[in-house]
């Protein structure tokens, strides 16, 4: 299996060393294919780059994998999203992702990824636990919540942390990968006329064809540090096409198992949430997601449906 990922970056030399490291370094049985598209900084980023190229290219770096192909591109283009698009175009992975220039995989993130893809062929797109890095590299943050995805709540454009309260966070972009099969049957681009939120606009578009799988593990990971080019959540949501506000059921459900535990047995159980659901204006399958998770006693990945509340 190849993975492919792809780095965008103009002038973000600060980090970009930890994220090429945090890429090649990973190990298990699969190769990697590493696209850094530089919409054509100056010479302190174009130093790093030939830096690594020549590690990989004269052996100085040992891949803990079945091979890297690194590749780096100055080129100049129209934003982020164009960036990726043309580094995208010059990938042939079986599977795809994209980490920004600041940000960070965890060690083995690519090993989980290739393994659950070689395991379910039916999974196509997977996203791992939500966390954060300080500037220094330390992982400070994580949540668990969303406990599942709901396919159809993406489409609707709910996945949103401003609707905590029904249920919904982000879809973490440095923890998701897919298959090269779903970005081609999503178009295979990014709608770059946007400047942020394209992401959010590639997982509707995803939903569209498939669901995406939580796997409860780490895979990477969002770098806080206080110059983020998507850092406000504000200008952000101005490019986001008008959505709705979710069901009000959704919010009921989601303060109803806070303070009331054991009442998920009322909704979910072996008649599927009736008639409770239904008199909430919700379905059944609108409120479960495929989940992946280690069992220890198996020593295996072992996937599951759950409630995404």
């Amino acid at each position: 299996m190849k993975i492919s990922i792809i780095t965008p970056t103009f002038q973000r030399a600060t980090y970009l060393n930890e994220t090429i490291g945090s890429v090649l370094s990973q190990k298990g049985d699969f190769s990697i294919e590493y696209i850094v598209q530089d919409g054509g900084s100056g010479p302190e980023v174009l130093r790093i780059l030939q830096d690594w190229d020549a590690r990989v290219k004269q052996g100085r770096f040992s891949p803990r994998c079945s091979g890297i192909d690194f590749k780096y591109f100055v080129e100049k283009d129209r934003g982020m999203y164009d960036a990726l698009n043309r580094g995208f175009s010059k990938s042939s992975g079986d599977v795809l992702a994209w980490i920004n220039s600041d940000d960070m995989y965890h060690a083995n993130a690519f090993s989980v990824a290739a393994q659950i893809f070689e395991k379910f062929p039916d999974v196509c797109w997977l996203t791992g636990i939500p966390n954060s890095y300080n500037q220094y590299g330390s992982r400070t943050g994580w949540d668990l919540f969303p406990a599942a995805y709901s396919r159809e709540f993406i489409k609707r454009g709910y996945y949103d942390v401003k609707f905590k309260k029904h249920g919904f966070n982000w879809i973490q972009q440095e923890s998701t990968f897919w298959r090269r099969s779903l970005w081609e049957k999503a178009g295979g681009r990014l709608d770059d006329r946007f400047k942020y939120a394209a992401d959010f606009v590639l997982w509707q578009e995803f939903a569209r064809f498939t669901d995406l799988v939580k796997v409860y593990s780490f895979l990477g990971g969002y770098r806080l540090h206080g110059d983020q080019v998507t850092g406000d959540p504000d200008v952000y949501r101005e490019e986001l096409p008008g959505i709705g506000k979710p069901p009000a059921g959704l919010k009921f459900l989601d303060n109803t198992f806070r303070n009331f535990p054991f009442s998920r047995r009322l909704f979910f159980n072996r008649a599927k949430g009736f008639p409770f659901i239904p008199l909430l204006g919700l379905k059944w399958e609108w409120l479960r997601g495929r989940i992946i998770e280690w069992s220890y006693r198996e020593k295996d990945w072992k996937l599951r449906t759950r409630s995404i509340l």
